[in-house]
């Protein structure tokens, strides 16, 4: 026992100096891979381009190391060789001369910098000697700027001009905002002054309370903020020429709006042959439409006649093509309307096309229903129709919605796509063929022979003269009910929408006949026969306050 413990020590000894050597081996073999990367990030940062500037202006950039040294170390150097010998004092000439690395620059006799091989990008077309050159020009010109820095006289000067250009600026400044105010009174002046010609307290409660004439001068106010901007900007540039310091900061802003100005004149310059073909595409386009239009006013008036379109399908077919070419047009001109390849105007393309298929889906709907209407030709203006429970004349069919006057003189909007999912009932459409069929119904009990009941509904379908004699009104016996007989009168009407007044005046016939004649109507029930018959004799029938 003791002795099978010691072999484990032992064995635990064993493996935990194994261990141990594993893990100075590794750290060991990770020194190397340390040492090679922390000194590729020292290339890396050797290697680095460094920008030469004296005075603020940039002189010319350094991309190699030379002697060991950095860009960024010979940068430094070269600064304070070139201030040192300003500060000792000369002519301050600079020249140049010929190196087998490349081309030195001198200042008064004395080295500044080199020009190296690796200085020059041949990415952006540069050698040795355009490098030099350019870095020569910028030197002088930094030289001088720093001997004008040290001239008192001239830094006042400088400190005048730039008051001078404040005072001048802020006179302009003053003439036109002051010169905004005055038109832009005169503006909403007449903006309210027309909209009181026009009509009365509505218009001038539009134009001084809702703000018409406020935004009337929105233009006006756009332009004066953008040529105050174009001001400031030209201010601010000649401010920072006028010292040597902000000299360089000046000649960048006037770079930089000579570049947006050049890319915007040549924008122009480019986009000219597509707006030349846009406004072709446009005028032919609405040449076509213009033809389209007098051909459908033609046959809706009925001075065309085709086959495949009729008076009542020739407004919305035009308005269908008329959609389809201008769609078919827009999708022709877009590549040549300027900034369409931009990521800009790809972006708001497909934010609207987003924003259209998720909203207009319903509107498509109603749309594709009120098409399904039209050249299914199911409802016509002027017709009488019942949609559910909506009865009335059609007034207009749209691709959204259709119109309805009832009876009680409402104009009732149904969407065409529950006009598409409803019964629809048309009593115009068999009405030019006779007239529409209506019905009323009377119950009359067992004791009254039926061919009396029939001879006293036809009596008084006779006596209304609102009905169509031919065809001939019609009676049946459309029930056998436990205590009466159901008969049904059928009559016809020649106009649908004056079936509730015809109605009318045969339901007052149907009772004078029956009160005539003695016999009850026993609508809608009873339980026993009554002790005297419930009549209204004739002498009773202008009881007061109705007039003989």
């Amino acid at each position: 026992m003791i002795r099978s413990n010691v072999v484990r020590a032992g064995a635990i000894r064993k493996t935990g100096i194994v261990s141990l050597v594993a893990v100075v081996l590794a750290v060991l073999a990770l020194v190397p891979a340390i040492s090679l990367a922390e000194s590729g990030e020292e290339d890396q940062q050797l290697l680095e381009p460094a920008e030469l500037t004296l005075a603020n202006r940039h002189i010319f950039t350094m991309r190699s190391a030379g002697l060991a040294a950095s860009p960024a170390v010979r940068a430094l150097t070269v600064q304070e060789n070139i201030e040192s010998i300003v500060r000792r004092g000369g002519p301050l000439e600079v020249t140049t001369r010929a190196l087998p690395e490349g081309i030195a620059v001198m200042l008064d006799g004395s080295l500044v910098f080199r020009v190296l091989q690796g200085d020059a990008d041949p990415e952006l077309g540069d050698n040795v000697q355009l490098v030099t050159d350019a870095a020569v020009h910028n030197l002088r010109t930094a030289l001088a700027e720093m001997h004008e820095l040290r001239d008192s006289g001239r830094l006042a000067r400088a400190v005048g001009y730039a008051l001078l250009a404040t005072l001048a600026f802020a006179g302009l400044m003053w003439a036109l905002w002051r010169g905004y105010a005055t038109l832009a009174r005169r503006i909403r002046g007449f903006v309210t002054r027309r909209a009181e010609q026009l009509s009365s307290g509505w218009s001038r409660h539009v134009a001084g309370r809702v703000g018409v004439n406020n935004l009337a001068t929105v233009p006006l106010r756009m332009l004066a903020w953008l040529v105050t901007l174009l001001l400031l900007y030209e201010w601010l540039t000649l401010v920072l020429g006028f010292f040597p310091y902000t000299r360089p900061w000046s000649e960048r802003l006037l770079g930089r709006l000579l570049n947006a100005l050049g890319r915007f004149g040549s924008g122009m310059l480019e986009a000219i042959p597509g707006l030349v073909f846009v406004m072709l595409i446009f005028f032919v386009t609405r040449f076509v439409i213009r033809v389209m239009r007098v051909f459908f006013e033609g046959v809706q008036a009925g001075r065309v006649e085709v086959g495949w379109v009729d008076d009542a399908t020739a407004r919305p077919t035009e308005r269908l093509l008329t959609a389809i070419i201008w769609l078919f047009a827009l999708v022709a001109a877009y590549p040549y309307l300027p900034g369409s390849g931009s990521e800009a105007f790809k972006g708001i393309g497909v934010f609207v096309g987003l924003m259209l298929s998720i909203g207009a889906s319903g509107i498509v709907n109603q749309a594709v229903s009120g098409l399904m209407l039209m050249y299914t030709r199911a409802l016509r203006p002027g017709e009488f129709v019942q949609i559910g429970e909506t009865e009335g004349t059609v007034t207009a069919v749209g691709f959204l919605n259709t119109q309805i006057e009832t009876l009680r003189h409402e104009l009732i909007n149904i969407p065409n796509a529950v006009i598409a999912s409803s019964v629809t009932r048309n009593y115009s459409r068999l009405a030019r063929d006779g007239g529409v069929r209506v019905a009323t119904k009377v119950t009359i009990g067992y004791d009254t022979p039926w061919r009396q009941v029939q001879a006293m509904l036809l009596m008084a379908a006779d006596r209304t003269a609102s009905l169509v004699k031919d065809p001939a009104p019609k009676v049946l016996q459309t029930a056998l009910q436990d205590f009466y007989v159901e008969y049904t009168l059928l009559v016809t009407v020649p106009d649908p929408s004056q079936k509730y007044a015809a109605l009318s005046e045969l339901n007052a016939h149907i009772q004078d006949v029956f009160n005539e004649h003695g016999v009850q109507i026993m609508s809608p029930n009873y339980e026993a026969d009554p002790a005297a018959p419930k009549l209204v004799p004739k002498e009773k029938w202008f009881e007061p306050p109705a007039a003989r």
